[in-house]
């Protein structure tokens, strides 16, 4: 597990720092196209997970300051490949990237 500001990260996968400026880093934690099942907990909307196929990467912009961080589905290598972005409130959690069956489980507990 690795902390980065207020995030606590438990991942399977490597991860490279590619931004750091002030209190906002950006990490790169290459998939290698694995399909994405994001576990959403309950919600009012959707029942139980979101699923994105073929993700090459994902990329994590951090406020070293705040719990919120922006999680971004990448295509391809290209920083302007994302195709799905979405907010995470990590606060009193541990924020997971998981490799479990060549599928990437994210959730957070």
């Amino acid at each position: 597990m690795i902390k980065i500001g207020k995030l606590k990260l438990d991942s399977d996968f490597d991860y490279r720092i590619i931004r750091e400026e002030d209190n906002d880093v950006d990490l790169y934690i290459d998939i290698n196209y694995r399909c994405v099942d994001i576990n959403v907990g309950e919600s009012e909307i959707f029942n139980s997970r979101i699923q994105f196929p073929y993700v090459r990467s994902i990329l994590l912009r951090i406020n070293k300051e705040d719990h919120l961080m922006t999680v971004h589905l990448m295509r391809d290598i290209d920083l302007f490949s994302a195709f799905a972005n979405f907010e995470v409130d990590f606060s009193n959690s541990i924020f997971k990237i998981k490799n479990i069956q060549e599928k990437v489980i994210i959730s957070k507990n």
